[in-house]
């Protein structure tokens, strides 16, 4: 029997879930992994459920010391991707995307940055173009991995294409003062070659009832009958298809969750054994209860008479360094897979790519950094193709030129005198100074060009410029 209900969830999505929960936890800080109890630390004795050990858990818990390691690593790679402003070119319809791509005030530059955060965190967030008729604006519209609850596709004429997407989302409704939050579910379905788009809510007016069709309508790009494909595109951390990618910060995570496991065993050592615990020896039951009812003051302006052979010492535990140097262990492997994900590998380019044995560098922060353009150009074209603008170009890139480059004068200097004497296009002399930020990265090269020839001339001299 067919399955109608609009609210199921892939098996790989339910699989996923856990680990992405865990990673974006992870990423939010200790407040968050605290927040989860045991469920990144394991219980003292589970078999003990005392109130007294249980207090215990609760403090082993709180005096556990967790490092932000791997939310500051992502952190750092959104920074590196975006030390320079993304390059966009679009049509002068597109150009409100600089500072509101989906219609809520958000800019395209900012709306990146957070896909981005999400593909290194989950490896997967979604981009949906829809069209808001109040604005006549093509908006880009962002889903999060745990949102992106089912799809299908099909192999059409050589490639797979997208048959149905469907989305869930959480709406506010007013409530007095207050609000309710509500889901319902955004299906995008591509029917008989058609694109249709239905949002499923509840029916009923305690919002209990099964979900069905609350409304229906047909896109259509601007002087076209109908959309023949479904205009949403995942972004993944391997490649944009449909298929969950493995997350770039999970082993990241696995090893900050250790460091913090090893740290609330040593935090609980120093509580429990850090202190000294005076000793007295020798003592006669006459001596002990005397002293048991008189009380003790120890210090160096208190002191106590003992009977003949009797000793009075502290002892303290021996320093137990054991979960210190695990911890000092895993701290250095968090280094090592941090820079891992921005260093440059070398990788053979298939025949496709390039003529012979040609290599690129790549990297994990680099690979991501791709997709996310690559999505970014895909969408914009719809975005072109809903306001009828053909034929003109769409992208939008993000530099992956991670680290600065130094600009020598000896560099700067051969760059230009390979110009002027034609052994270079003027393209290329702008571009190689935009890499080295000499020039803005952003600029249209011809622009560019333009700005130096048509400039005004400048005087040189001491008597010229003051036109004598």
């Amino acid at each position: 029997m067919a399955n109608n209900d609009i609210t199921f969830v892939r098996p790989e999505v339910r699989a996923a879930l856990p680990v992405w929960k865990k990673i974006r936890d992870v990423c939010k800080g200790p407040d968050a992994v605290k927040a989860a109890g045991n469920a990144y630390l394991p219980y003292l004795d589970p078999s003990d459920k005392s109130s007294r050990n249980k207090k215990r858990n609760e403090a082993y818990i709180e005096r556990a010391v967790f490092y932000a390691v791997t939310g500051n690593t992502k952190i750092g790679l959104v920074g590196l991707a975006f030390r320079k402003d993304p390059t966009l070119t679009a049509p002068e319809k597109l150009s409100y995307v600089k500072k509101n791509a989906d219609g809520a005030g958000t800019s395209i530059y900012q709306q990146a940055q957070q896909v981005l955060e999400n593909v290194l965190e989950v490896a997967r967030d979604g981009l949906y173009v829809d069209y808001a008729e109040a604005s006549g604006e093509a908006i880009v519209l962002r889903y999060q991995a745990e949102n992106i609850i089912n799809w299908r596709t099909e192999r059409i004429n050589g490639r797979d294409q997208l048959m149905l997407v469907v989305l869930r989302e959480c709406i506010e409704e007013p409530d007095g003062y207050g609000f309710k939050e509500i889901n319902q579910y955004r299906e995008l379905l591509l029917e008989n070659g058609r694109f249709i788009c239905r949002v499923w809510r509840r029916t009923g007016d305690t919002q209990s009832g099964p979900y069905a069709i609350s409304s229906k309508y047909h896109p259509k790009p601007k002087g076209e009958q109908y959309w023949d494909e479904i205009p949403f595109t995942f972004v993944g951390a391997q490649n944009n298809d449909p298929t969950i990618d493995e997350s770039p910060l999970e082993a990241l995570t696995e090893i900050n969750l250790g460091h913090f496991r090893n740290s609330a065993d040593y935090e609980d050592s120093v509580f429990f054994c850090g202190q000294v615990q005076p000793v007295i020896s020798g003592l006669d039951t006459t001596w002990r209860d005397w002293l048991q009812e008189k009380g003790i003051r120890v210090g160096s302006r208190s002191p106590f008479l003992l009977p003949k052979e009797a000793s009075f010492t502290y002892a303290q535990a021996e320093p137990n360094t054991l979960a210190k140097e695990a911890m000092d262990s895993k701290r250095d492997y968090m280094v090592q897979l941090g820079a891992r994900l921005i260093e440059q590998n070398s990788a053979v380019k298939t025949a496709t790519q390039a003529t012979g044995e040609q290599t690129s560098s790549t990297s994990i922060l680099g690979i991501c950094v791709a997709n996310v353009t690559e999505a970014y150009s895909r969408v914009l074209a719809w975005c072109a193709r809903y306001l009828g603008v053909k034929n003109e170009t769409t992208e939008f890139v993000i530099s992956q030129e991670f680290i600065a480059k130094i600009a020598e004068s000896g560099m700067l200097t051969a760059i230009v005198n390979a110009w002027q004497v034609g052994a270079i296009r003027d393209e290329d002399m702008v571009r190689a100074m935009q890499k080295l930020d000499i020039i803005d990265p952003s600029a249209d090269p011809d622009t560019v060009m333009d700005a130096m020839r048509n400039r005004s001339p400048t005087l040189i001299g001491g008597n010229n410029d003051l036109g004598e």
